[in-house]
């Protein structure tokens, strides 16, 4: 895969990340978009299901990877393969329910047949039309690399792309913040739902915007609203520096992280006894112990929110829609009781009828329709706060990072990785030359 010069030094353009700029071209041009698909989408490790959703063998969830459907089963070695769901002979999806348990997947067009490791196991009328010549072991589905970080399933399409571990590298230390906090499983069923958003303005958010905060949500945050771990957001009557940190890595991801105020969680709520757990608190270190919540993106489309405790994933469905895939995990040690209280906060938080989730869909809703105007298209986007104060800290207590919360290092940073994919020809080309935190942002 080769990337033209002239289009690769196009993309440097659209985003200007020494002066804080991003053209709203990005969000709005079908043919940038169909370009994600292939530089970004096709490319990255992708977030596919939690292992607890397919405990037994047969068990299989249809999921996407971009706008490819793809099957992900638990075949009966124990193995966890994923394939693209998609029948060799015409094409046809041979799944099409989102989830349960079964030997094997039919075509409904010509009944080719295919074993839950994605092998095509039967052919209709194979000896007396095919004659017995059709190589059934070259025409199962096609397969996916999957790799599991902690109970996290992942997929790339990219044969070239490095390890899972390489890829996640540092923002390893931001998902165990939340995978520290108990021992993990989803609650049965994928809430979906669609918006009018192109994908970036989600994972832009998702990586750290802590300004928005103090008015986009402010009516939620009067009204009580608690999160799913016990704590509530402090109200106030404008930005302000709160404590906290930002922790960007390699290849797109980061997170913020805001560490608990005063009388800001009640230790008695049963959401909330983890933090008395000293287990649980020796595993996260000094550091991570004062975090109240963190907000994190797994480049590219995967939000993961420590406070509500689930995993976000952004689907695109073209320059300007995208369909949220939520999934919710609580302790499988708590008891149902504790459990029905922790899914309950996080549908409260984030979901199709979300406190927060309102609010951030309507404002990323009107993002996307103004990056359509051909007036609009000229006056790039400011993604300029904090830039040259962002000093890069490296110590024992963590990854590099920034020792501030309320910033735009988070938005920028990703932005500047998603120039370095669309621009780059390969997976040598970008593992040889990506940023990494160092020095002041």
């Amino acid at each position: 895969m080769t990337v033209d010069r002239i289009a690769s030094r196009r993309y440097s353009e659209l985003v200007d990340a020494e002066h804080g700029l991003v053209s709203r071209t990005i969000f709005s041009d079908p043919e940038i978009y169909r370009e994600e698909l292939v530089q970004i989408f096709s490319r990255c490790w992708l977030f596919l299901v939690h292992e607890s959703q397919i405990p037994k063998a047969g068990d299989f969830v249809n999921v996407f990877m971009g706008e490819e459907s793809v099957i992900v089963t638990r075949h009966a070695d124990g193995n966890v393969y994923a394939f693209l769901n998609s029948c060799r002979h015409r094409g046809n999806k041979v799944c099409r329910v989102d989830a349960g348990n079964t030997k094997a997947f039919q075509c409904p067009y010509h009944g080719w047949t295919y074993n839950t490791r994605g092998e095509l196991s039967g052919v209709p009328g194979y000896a007396e039309l095919y004659h017995d010549e059709l190589d059934r072991s070259a025409w199962g589905l096609v397969g996916i690399r999957v790799a599991n970080y902690r109970g996290m399933v992942f997929g790339t399409f990219d044969p070239e792309a490095p390890t899972l571990e390489e890829y996640l590298g540092d923002m390893r230390f931001g998902l165990d913040l939340l995978l520290d906090q108990g021992e993990f499983v989803a609650v049965p069923g994928i809430a979906r739902w669609q918006m009018d958003v192109n994908w970036k303005f989600a994972s832009d958010n998702g990586i750290g915007d802590m300004y928005h905060g103090f008015w986009s949500h402010r009516s939620a945050i009067l009204a009580g609203h608690t999160s799913g771990t016990g704590s509530t957001p402090t109200p106030a009557p404008a930005p302000r520096a709160l404590g906290g940190f930002t922790l960007v890595s390699a290849y797109g991801h980061g997170f913020n992280a805001n560490f608990l105020e005063d009388r800001q969680v009640d230790l008695k709520n049963p959401v909330a006894q983890w933090r008395l757990d000293p287990t649980v608190q020796a595993k996260l270190g000094p550091l991570r112990g004062r975090v109240n919540r963190a907000n994190m993106l797994v480049f590219p489309n995967l939000f993961v929110n420590s406070g509500s405790r689930e995993f976000m994933l952004r689907n695109p469905l073209g320059p300007a829609k995208m369909e949220i895939w939520k999934t919710t995990l609580v302790d499988k040690n708590a008891s149902a009781e504790v459990q029905r209280a922790q899914a309950r906060a996080s549908n409260r938080h984030f979901g199709p009828a979300g406190m927060f989730e309102q609010d951030d869909g309507e404002n990323w809703d009107q993002s996307t329709a103004a990056a359509r105007g051909v007036i609009g298209q000229r006056y790039d986007l400011n993604y300029a706060m904090g830039i040259g104060h962002g000093r890069v800290v490296t110590d024992e207590q963590s990854p590099p990072r920034i020792d501030t919360l309320t910033n735009e290092h988070g938005q920028l940073w990703m932005y500047r990785c998603w120039a370095e994919y669309m621009s780059a020809g390969s997976w040598s080309e970008l593992r040889a030359h990506h940023a990494e935190p160092q020095g002041t942002l």
